[in-house]
């Protein structure tokens, strides 16, 4: 199992190039839909900051104001290791701290979610990636889970809190 042969205390090979001129944003907003970055492009006055750069080509990064704070956001690619290597070249074109990342899922037993936005407390962790920004564990609990229901409670969306989790025994992840 990963959690007993991950090496998080060697030096690594490729660092995060940080870029001290890089645009200051209050957070950076990615997300995995193309629907989603169309309607916040299409609301919302948006410049483009800067580009990420992959072999499937260009990415444009864009910034924006909202109740007088300042974001960047970018249509990220699906996947672990591809969405993290965009967060870490985010890192030379902005300067935050703060990444609010959202996409879709979906759930075996489709009584469990149905018209529902699934808020996860915790993730099975079986991708490698996560290991290299936080310590080994089957499980890594979500940050700000409880802010994201209270919120959906607030704007009387239904949702659903539920645990991500492994079953040993058909080799899927389901809620």
């Amino acid at each position: 199992m990963i959690t007993d042969t991950f090496d998080n205390l060697s030096e690594e090979i490729i660092k995060v190039n940080r870029n001290d001129n890089a645009v200051k944003v209050d957070a950076c907003i990615l997300t995995f839909s193309h629907v989603i970055l169309k309607y916040v492009l299409e609301n919302f006055e948006c410049k483009k900051i800067g580009d990420l750069f992959s072999s499937n080509g260009v990415n444009p990064v864009y910034g924006f104001e909202y109740k007088n704070r300042y974001f960047a956001v970018y249509m990220s690619y699906v996947g672990t290791s591809a969405c993290v290597a965009d967060i870490e070249d985010t890192m030379s074109i902005i300067n935050t701290d703060k990444y609010v990342v959202f996409g879709g899922s979906g759930c075996l037993n489709k009584e469990i979610a149905r018209g529902k936005v699934m808020v996860p407390t915790e993730a099975y962790r079986d991708e490698g990636t996560s290991y290299h920004y936080a310590p080994a564990s089957d499980y890594i609990k979500i940050q700000n889970a409880d802010v994201v229901a209270k919120f959906m409670e607030t704007v009387g969306l239904p949702y659903v809190i539920t645990k991500v989790k492994y079953n040993k025994n058909c080799k899927k992840i389901f809620v």
